[in-house]
């Protein structure tokens, strides 16, 4: 089992990017150029352990919430039997938004938080979820992009 994750976090990153550079034509329309950049970046994820390690930790979690995410889906079209207005209502993408990027956060933390650990101050700590958010910079950090993100959106709404 341990030997095909890193195979899997290869062929899950290069799909992946192939498929967002395909849909979005970002480096135009060649689509070797789209299956050369893909497969480089998806050598690059294979051979560093960290982001093979994260990735392998994140996928599992992505794939909880598509089968939740469907259930719940399947269960309202059951009731309602029209699921086009849930689907299309932006609370629901914005909850499933914030449902990834927790899920993202919480992966890079038990696969990163080691790393930073030794740098936080208190590193007596053992490290962890926790203990890396109760950290007086880490809470001094969110505290400023929360102050940050409020006076960006008051300056720039109409």
């Amino acid at each position: 089992m341990v030997t095909i994750l890193p195979i899997m976090a290869f062929m899950f990153v290069f799909l992946v990017t192939y498929a967002l550079l395909a849909k979005t034509k970002m480096l135009g329309g060649n689509t070797f150029i789209h299956f050369f950049v893909s497969f480089i970046i998806a050598i690059v994820f294979a051979l560093s352990p960290s982001a093979t390690e994260y990735t392998v930790m994140t996928i599992p979690w992505i794939a909880v919430l598509l089968v939740v995410l469907f259930s719940i889906l399947l269960a309202f079209a059951l009731v309602k039997g029209n699921i086009e207005d849930l689907v299309k209502s932006p609370v629901v993408g914005i909850i499933l938004v914030i449902v990834i990027l927790v899920i993202f956060l919480v992966s890079a933390l038990n696969v990163f938080g080691p790393f930073f650990a030794q740098y936080m101050p208190g590193s007596q700590q053992k490290p962890g979820i926790i203990s890396f958010l109760i950290n007086p910079s880490v809470l001094g950090a969110v505290i400023l992009l929360i102050i940050a993100a409020v006076a960006s959106y008051v300056l720039t709404k109409k």
